[in-house]
């Protein structure tokens, strides 16, 4: 019946991949076989944590110690019902999530959300950063003042930094920060919290790099290896190729 091919065979499987330059939502974790965190867009990250993490809340509310150097899944009620129906990574100051291969310095539009668990009232601590190991050369960073989160930018030798200059999230809040980075290095931050109204800060321009620092990484709550860890409940992160309105960048997958 198949004289010269054989009986048709199934085909492989389709990979959804997403059309963000990165894209990693918390909700849906996916992992290699050698313990990677596979994102949507398909960049692989290494999670990192020298010791447990204490009252991690599971589906029910109960508590549980995250045991050293394993990632800490945390259920959350955010629609005020009692149902804990959302689902994140629960990040203290000894985590680090680094993943490879970082979109080049291009105009960029940037999305997170997450759950304040006290990031803010630290000066420094670091919720997103595209660094290298040793936080030089060209970056940009995401962090707080100890009062108001902000955003940062570097060609190397000049920093441009937005800060909000109202909003303060107290922990338990959601919060989404989005940015952009417009082809003429013009950094803006955005802030929402529980759904309200957005605030925003503007940095002066700063002509954009033709390459981030060697050996960069997109980084989840730190900077840097070491440097400037924070904290929270991470639901997503995602990085765009293009200044995206936020109706925009929130359905984009």
């Amino acid at each position: 019946m198949y004289p010269l091919f054989g009986s048709p065979q199934l085909g492989a499987p389709l990979e959804v991949v997403s059309r963000c330059l990165f894209h990693v939502d918390f909700a849906e974790p996916e992992w290699t076989a050698d313990g990677l965190l596979i994102a949507r867009s398909g960049h692989l990250g290494s999670f990192s944590r020298g010791a447990s993490l204490a009252s991690v809340a599971d589906s029910l509310g109960t508590t549980y110690a995250a045991a050293n150097s394993q990632p800490a899944w945390e259920a959350r009620d955010l629609d005020g019902d009692t149902i804990r129906e959302a689902f994140g990574l629960r990040m203290g100051a000894d985590d680090r999530l680094p993943f490879d291969d970082p979109p080049p310095p291009q105009a960029l539009s940037g999305l997170l959300e997450f759950v304040e668990t006290g990031a803010r009232t630290t000066a420094n601590a670091t919720l997103f950063a595209i660094t290298n190991d040793a936080v030089s050369g060209a970056r940009l960073w995401l962090d707080t003042s100890g009062t108001y989160y902000r955003i940062n930018w570097s060609d190397g030798a000049t920093t441009r930094t937005a800060t909000l200059t109202v909003g303060q999230p107290t922990s338990g809040q959601r919060v989404r920060l989005r940015w952009t980075l417009s082809a003429t290095g013009v950094v803006t931050l955005w802030q929402s919290i529980n759904g309200a109204a957005e605030t925003t800060a503007t940095a002066a321009p700063l002509m954009l790099p033709t390459a981030w620092a060697s050996g960069a990484r997109v980084r989840l709550n730190s900077r840097g290896d070491t440097e400037n860890p924070a904290q929270g409940w991470y639901r997503r992160l995602k990085l765009a190729d293009v200044a995206l309105d936020v109706a925009t960048l929130d359905v984009l997958r």
